[in-house]
């Protein structure tokens, strides 16, 4: 029995496909003549021509456009494809070493690679597999080879076992439609991770020795709920396996079965479950799961799928189809929340040493204000075509009230600006901050006097409290939602939000974890908005729950001095329910 870290839920049984390759170590070297020089170049640059059409096919994969994570994975493929040092590095290698395009690019890729994964910054390190990644295209494309040569004869039904495996391949192996993933490396919000999630790949990560005790054929048993992998198991143990899948799909489908049901508490608090998308399509499963709105509507995703701004109209008819969709549910529209690095083809983002610290989100949007008044001006013509419509407007990583003054500010000025051209405004929408920074949190008393309500970013409020990145395995095990810290840094806002009257939301992986949900109800905050997925579970633990008696549990969490002292009074306090 092997244990790894369980990155997407469910289970498997198959048996195992091994893919021990690494294609840049395998590649053809010879020279080319002086008079071939060009013609190698050009062969080269059909290649990487190749390469970004392929990833522009990609994004129009249905599952692909369906998901803003994995479209942002592919798109920073393009980006890598467009990147002007890499075309003059690997041609001015081929006329200077009169090698062929195999070899050099190999090597350019490797130094690139590694160059990435000797930073301290793991948001860099991960960008390593991106890079070897793209370099594994366009190589295979130089000969007009097929992807994953290894797996030309892989079957249906096998669990594929590697070292690791990059985002091409993920999707690949999907389209072969294998049971399960299991690798010795990767990291939860690795873009391979990602990906096995969104399209429902049972897999675990970080097993380690896995290639050494585990060979081609072994029979497997993936279980991506506790995190563990059973090789070549007794057929009783098989059997038992088979009743535990049998179990869990019985538990899926009971909760299916109450999606209908309202969110109300067994004392008769109403908690409110709305949902986090990014793109119009996502609204079928806001539907299909019954939120009660869309608290928090991402819109980058319209502009990483572009190599240019969206105009004014494009997004204003996205919107529209928002705001249509949604009749008179709430709708949050949380304004542009990316980074130069994000979008270096349109502002001239460049490489920062700590780009979540950096030039993001207000940041870059209060710097480039023609950016933020085109979004706005389309949100306000949405609203302003519906009347009828619950808009609100959400600005992210405020750190101090001059910010969302000037955000305010521009709205204001856009809204005007309407007015005196003629054009329909809607009437006053509510604008509120994403709490995701500290100093916002402990402040929240003073911006509650001037926003209308609160959206708490509890993905980033955990790592920017405790000082982690949980992309980076060595201390992905101190990112801890449940540190006394950030309980208390919740427990302000949302006082603050109590004692002013103004609405509390909470976002995040936090808001989506049915075992937490009567901690959030406890510390008073009643809306919870999650990956549309996420609500059914979480609305059966509300209505199996009392909110007087998470109430009372609140002080003596907020006196706990570790996160393990804090985990073992929630179980204790609100036991799960049995697990499959």
């Amino acid at each position: 029995m092997l244990k790894g870290l369980p990155i997407s839920p469910g289970y498997a049984a198959g048996k195992a496909f091994c893919i021990r390759h690494f294609q840049l170590d395998h590649v053809p070297t010879y020279p080319i003549p002086e008079k071939g020089i060009d013609k190698e170049i050009a062969r080269f640059q059909n290649a990487l021509a190749l390469s970004h059409s392929e990833i522009l096919n990609l994004l129009e994969l249905p599952q692909i456009k369906s998901s803003l994570e994995i479209a942002n994975i592919f798109q920073a493929h393009l980006t890598l494809l467009e990147d002007p040092d890499l075309k003059k590095e690997v041609s001015k290698r081929i006329r200077d070493r009169h090698l062929n395009t195999e070899a050099v690019l190999s090597a350019v890729i490797k130094d690139y690679s590694e160059f990435f994964r000797k930073l301290p910054d793991p948001q860099f390190q991960g960008k390593a597999i991106d890079i070897v990644d793209v370099g594994q295209r366009i190589l295979k494309n130089c000969e007009g080879e097929s992807g994953l040569q290894e797996t030309d004869d892989l079957q249906e039904g096998v669990i594929v076992v590697a070292e690791a495996l990059t985002p091409s391949e993920i999707v690949d192996l999907n389209a072969r439609r294998v049971l399960g993933i299991v690798t010795a490396e990767g990291t939860p919000t690795s873009h391979a991770s990602i990906l096995a999630r969104s399209l429902g790949i049972p897999a675990l990560i970080q097993v380690k020795n896995l290639l050494e005790k585990v060979s081609r054929g072994d029979v497997l048993l993936v279980d991506g709920v506790a995190g563990v992998l059973e090789v070549n198991p007794s057929p009783l143990r098989i059997q038992e396996f088979q009743g535990k899948v049998t179990r869990y799909e019985s538990r899926i489908q009971s909760l299916k079965e109450a999606i209908a049901q309202p969110s109300v508490t067994t004392d008769g608090v109403e908690v409110s479950l709305q949902a986090n998308i990014g793109k119009p399509q996502d609204i079928d499963a806001v539907l299909a799961n019954h939120a009660s709105g869309i608290g928090l509507y991402r819109t980058e995703f319209a502009y990483l799928t572009r190599r240019r701004f969206p105009t004014e109209e494009e997004l204003y008819e996205t919107y529209l189809t928002v705001v249509e969709r949604m009749g008179q549910q709430e709708i949050v529209f949380r304004t542009i929340d990316l980074g130069g690095e994000k979008l270096p083809h349109l502002v001239g983002g460049s490489i920062e040493k700590n780009p979540e610290l950096g030039w993001r989100a207000v940041r870059m949007a209060l710097d480039r204000p023609d950016i933020l008044r085109t979004q706005i001006r389309a949100i306000l013509r949405a609203a302003a075509t519906r009347p009828t419509a619950r808009i609100k407007v959400l600005f992210p990583m405020i750190s101090n009230l001059p910010e969302f003054r000037r955000c305010r500010e521009i709205l204001l000025s856009v809204r005007q600006d309407m007015a005196e051209h003629g054009l329909p405004t809607p009437g006053p929408l509510p604008l509120g901050i994403m709490v995701e920074i500290p100093s916002t949190a402990l402040l929240a008393a003073k911006f509650a006097r001037e926003v209308d309500f609160f959206s708490i970013g509890s993905n980033d409020l955990v790592q920017y409290t405790l000082a982690v990145d949980r992309t980076n395995s060595k201390v992905a095990h101190l990112y801890q939602p449940t540190h006394p810290a950030v309980l208390r840094l919740l427990h302000e806002v949302a006082e603050a939000g109590r004692a002013a009257g103004k609405p509390v939301t909470l976002c995040g992986e936090l808001a989506g974890d049915p075992r937490l949900t009567p901690l959030l109800v406890g510390l008073g905050i009643t809306n919870l908005s999650m990956n549309p997925t996420s609500i059914v579970p979480v609305k059966q633990a509300i209505r199996t729950m009392s909110a007087a008696a998470a109430r009372a549990a609140v002080p003596p969490l907020l006196d706990c001095s570790t996160t393990e002292e804090v985990d073992e009074l929630l179980q204790r306090t609100f036991p799960p329910p049995a697990s499959a």
